[in-house]
């Protein structure tokens, strides 16, 4: 079915036609990170330089690889994590990807050395938020 325009409540003013405004140029920094839907190249949801700093010369607390290791947050920003230290834990990039996927359990890597992360992320979801994360929608 064809629309019509709606009808013009009030009249145009008369004079000069309207100018044509120049399009807005584009940031190159509004770019969507390389996870998201779009799959344009570009950062997600960096880490914050603390975090980065706190995983630095760590290994994977799942394989305990040292290559490649990425701060993976516990909480992710979108459910209320931030940039503190505590929020994130040191991960392969492998290992991160199924965590934010939702194909690994981390609890069971994270006790007991991992405590004050645990402690962070059940500040942010819950205690019972923070259980259903970590075990994948799990009870323990």
């Amino acid at each position: 079915m064809k629309r019509t325009p709606p009808r013009r409540m009030t009249p145009l003013r008369g004079g000069d036609p309207p100018q044509r405004r120049t399009p807005l140029a584009r940031s190159t920094s509004l770019r969507p990170g390389p996870w998201t839907r779009s799959g344009t190249r570009g950062r997600a949801m960096a880490a914050s330089d603390a975090q980065r700093a706190k995983v630095v010369g760590r290994w994977c607390v799942v394989c305990r690889q040292t290559k490649g290791i990425t701060p993976a947050h516990l909480t992710p920003r979108s459910l209320g994590g931030c940039d503190d230290p505590d929020c994130v834990v040191p991960l392969c990039w492998m290992h991160h990807r199924a965590y934010d996927t939702g194909r690994l359990e981390l609890l069971a890597h994270l006790e007991p050395r991992w405590r004050v992360e645990l402690a962070h992320a059940v500040l942010h979801l819950g205690l019972i938020g923070a259980l259903r994360r970590l075990t994948r929608g799990r009870a323990v």
